[in-house]
């Protein structure tokens, strides 16, 4: 069981948060369940999406900034986009499929400035030459794209994973590769699946407006398709490494027990896992980084700090208990002295979801984004631009008074 009172809660607000998102395009080469973006735009003017970054900049106080989309790789302006954002001193980072980059394409985007990528692949997707792949198997495909990265000396690498009932025995096998590469593969995320399932007791409204989700959305799962948690997330990590524990979290909006962000660091070498920062650490390096920095961040643009990550065993004993390791595979073999030591973020989340009656959100979410000139969350972005704003919940009973 989680104990969430152990655990350090990431300290940001809307207006003083790490991370900011901006899509560029909403066209995909790419179908992939759970997604919350339709085609109704294509791509955005350049000069457009340079007002918003603006905008976010100075509303969030962001550290990094998401370039996503639809599929931010098909988008022309794209360099031009990661060069501005860069130009600002914020950090770039692409979210994508991965299906257009190619070794080329990645030198140019790190000449432009990009920080990290984010992949998503997962089973669920009908990638063309992949399809009907397990997860364990997609694995040599997230290898291809880790070396890609790799060999650009600079670009971080990062994978998102969508998880559904079929997929959720397979974390841990995704979980052992990523500890494997753990020099090149520095972010992990699986994400629950999330979509709105019809409710006889709740009907959807957005601006004054009923909405039906199966016919506007084109949703209506079963519900046990979309009660994935965290909590039973966690329970396979365990199943890859019973040592792995998070650190960090964000609560919901509405139903405030919720643990819609759990976060676990992996710290380790290319030979051998020593274990996990835990939360003193955490808090500390946001603390200090927005004492000298004047913001948090979401992620550090080196992701191997060394072996001064160890002097934290004065405070936090999950690091003392890291060093101890890395000592004891010294002794038997003094080569591993010279070892280099990496981080590797391990996210749980729990998206936007509807529970007892209410839309739960991520409280103080890393993925705010302006819309209109106004800050919103990302994932509600099609709220706006099918219905004219968010939709919200009434009971049946209330609807006919």
């Amino acid at each position: 069981m989680i104990q969430r009172e152990k655990l350090y809660r990431l300290p940001w607000s809307k207006t003083d948060n790490p991370g900011g998102w901006i899509e560029v395009t909403d066209t995909c080469d790419l179908h992939c369940p759970g997604c919350y973006r339709h085609q109704l735009e294509g791509h955005r003017p350049v000069d457009t999406i340079k007002k918003d970054i603006d905008v976010l900049i100075r509303l969030t106080n962001c550290d990094c900034i998401a370039i996503t989309g639809g599929e931010p790789l098909g988008y022309p302006d794209l360099i031009e986009v990661i060069s501005y954002i860069a130009s600002k001193k914020i950090k770039p980072m692409v979210f994508t499929n991965g299906l257009l980059l190619t070794p080329e394409l990645a030198n140019d985007l790190k000449k432009a400035g990009l920080s990290k990528i984010h992949f998503h692949i997962d089973s669920a997707q009908e990638r063309p030459g992949w399809t009907g792949k397990s997860e364990t198997e997609l694995n040599e495909l997230r290898q291809h794209y880790a070396d890609i990265l790799w060999n650009t000396k600079k670009i971080q690498c990062g994978f998102h994973v969508t998880i559904f009932r079929s997929n959720l025995e397979y974390i841990p096998e995704i979980l052992k590769w990523c500890q494997k590469n753990i020099t090149r593969v520095h972010h992990i995320s699986f994400l629950a699946y999330r979509a709105i399932a019809k409710d006889p007791m709740y009907q959807l409204v957005a601006n004054g407006k009923i909405i039906d989700p199966e016919q506007s959305l084109g949703s209506n799962p079963k519900p046990e398709e979309i009660n994935i948690t965290t909590e039973e997330m966690y329970s396979y990590v365990l199943k890859a490494n019973p040592n792995l524990r998070p650190s960090v979290y964000l609560n919901g909006t509405s139903v405030h027990e919720t643990n819609k962000f759990l976060i676990i660091v992996n710290a380790g070498t290319s030979r051998n896992h020593l274990g996990v920062l835990g939360p003193k650490t955490m808090e500390m390096a946001q603390m200090f980084y927005h004492l000298f920095n004047g913001r948090y961040f979401a992620f550090l643009e080196n992701p191997r700090p060394g072996k001064k990550l160890f002097f934290m065993s004065l405070f936090d004993s999950e690091i003392k208990k890291a060093f101890v390791k890395y000592l004891k595979a010294s002794v038997r073999n003094p080569i591993r002295f010279f070892d280099k030591v990496y981080v590797q973020s391990i996210h749980l989340q729990q998206p936007i979801e509807i529970l007892e009656g209410m839309i739960n959100l991520c409280d103080d979410c890393v993925n705010m984004m302006v819309y209109n000139g106004r800050l919103i969350n990302s994932c509600r972005l099609d709220e706006y631009r099918m219905f004219g704003g968010p939709i919200n919940i009434i009971k049946q009973k209330d609807s006919q008074n």
